[in-house]
């Protein structure tokens, strides 16, 4: 009996240890510190933290989802809620979200004004410090196109150029070579006007895609100092500086030309149409952002191994501006301000723009994001990074550049240039009564 007393004290005693010892593990985080984080500082609890962005095609979005496993792989107490939304509808649901204080943990932007206006409404966390910390991680033009007044406020996910794409079966067909001034390109555009091609595929229902021949030409007549000049309103340069008026009149020109689609001013791009045409063989060249080479990609695969070629926008006989500043911008991930978890949320954006996803950006979507020491096989990507690896200046776009009002106004008054409803001269001098009245007059 004596011994089945003792026996059974020590199984008590066994199982008190057990359970004291799971409730330890309860108590203290494994690995951890007392206060529920782990050797990071990063919470235990479960939490989950909300992404907004635009990487809507399949492959630009599976290249995202990766690296959102592989975080909540390593973090597996973090839900990642993840959004993708179309570039346009974007802008105003996040504008929407921000006004009403129902804004997600993270967010993508443009950078320019249009971030600007949400870092001085204090709706963006300061993580200029924190990204100092990897910033070598990063080309350093990649995250200069997130800095507002001296501060970084995120990390890019996508960064490229804004080249002239065309079809390299065309061009071989009619003996075409890729132009280096505008003269030449315009020689093309007329060759191919003559064999029934539409020389430049354009959608512009949104406005913004043919402010993106605005801007290389301006950038070309008046070189980088005039934007920013007119911009910052100093040396006396206004938005009527001859190289807006010169855009606008050059585009204008080609429109009566016929170089553009009928009726482009009510092709939507989000849904595909200018590229249908490009990659059916209608239009011979597009002028669109780095997103292309990724749409092309998912859309279209036989194009894009068989047709796809790209140039940099040529250089203009007498112009200002050089070959080696160009058009561009790119996608960063910020952080609001009203996030209850800042520490979860950077390294979140950490690892939604660290090397292992800027290699599935390149592998899979064929896009280039702003991280370094990434392999690239393909001759087109490589061919991508080098025009921005070798520019001196990027023009990031007018519309994520200037604030909200102006932003607007600018798509407004190209699209109205585009459909012959307004002047060169009262475009531009719309746009320089707007600037006194929202950035001052100028000095």
């Amino acid at each position: 009996m004596k011994r089945i007393f003792a026996i059974l004290i020590s199984i008590i005693l066994i199982l008190g240890t057990v359970v004291s010892c799971a409730r330890a593990d309860r108590e203290t985080p494994q690995d951890g510190t007392k206060d529920g984080t782990d050797d990071t500082g990063l919470t235990k609890e479960d939490i989950s933290l909300s992404v907004w962005h635009i990487a809507t095609d399949a492959k630009r979005r599976e290249a995202v989802q990766r690296a959102i496993k592989r975080f909540e792989d390593r973090y597996p107490n973090i839900d990642v809620v993840e959004t993708a939304v179309e570039n346009d509808p974007y802008k105003t649901k996040l504008s929407t979200a921000m006004a009403a204080n129902q804004e997600p943990d993270i967010f993508i932007s443009w950078g320019g004004g249009w971030l600007k206006e949400f870092v001085d409404e204090g709706k963006v966390l300061d993580i200029d410090a924190k990204i100092n910390e990897i910033k070598d991680e990063y080309y350093e033009s990649a995250l200069s196109l997130f800095e507002i007044n001296g501060k970084k406020y995120g990390l890019p996910y996508s960064v490229g150029p804004t080249p002239v794409y065309y079809n390299r079966q065309i061009y071989e067909k009619l003996n075409l070579k890729v132009p280096e001034t505008l003269s030449e390109f315009e020689s093309n555009c007329d060759i191919l006007k003559e064999n029934g091609y539409i020389p430049l595929a354009l959608a512009n229902a949104s406005q913004w895609p043919g402010a993106l021949t605005f801007i290389h030409l301006s950038l070309k007549y008046g070189g980088a100092d005039t934007f920013l000049n007119a911009f910052n309103r100093t040396n006396g340069v206004t938005f009527e500086d001859e190289s807006f008026i010169k855009a606008g009149r050059k585009i204008q020109e080609w429109v009566k030309k016929g170089y553009y689609p009928d009726g482009a001013n009510a092709i939507n791009y989000d849904t595909g149409g200018s590229r249908m045409l490009f990659y059916s063989g209608q239009a011979a060249m597009i002028i669109q952002t780095n997103g292309l080479v990724a749409n092309c990609r998912s859309e279209a695969p036989e194009f894009y191994e068989n047709n796809l070629g790209l140039f940099p926008f040529p250089v203009i006989e007498g112009g200002k501006g050089t070959a080696k500043e160009i058009l561009g911008g790119g996608n960063a991930y910020s952080i609001a301000a009203s996030t209850k978890y800042p520490k979860e949320a950077f390294e979140l954006i950490h690892r939604l723009t660290d090397k292992e996803y800027g290699q599935d950006a390149i592998d899979i979507a064929s896009t280039v994001s702003g991280v370094k020491d990434v392999n690239i096989k393909d001759p087109l990507i490589q061919q991508v990074r080098d025009i921005l690896l070798n520019a001196t200046y990027i023009q990031n776009y007018y519309d994520q550049f200037l604030p909200g009002e102006l932003a607007n106004l600018h798509k407004q008054t190209t699209y109205d240039l585009f459909g012959l409803t307004t002047t060169p001269e009262k475009a531009a001098a719309d746009m320089e009564a707007k600037a006194r009245e929202i950035l001052g007059p100028p000095k």
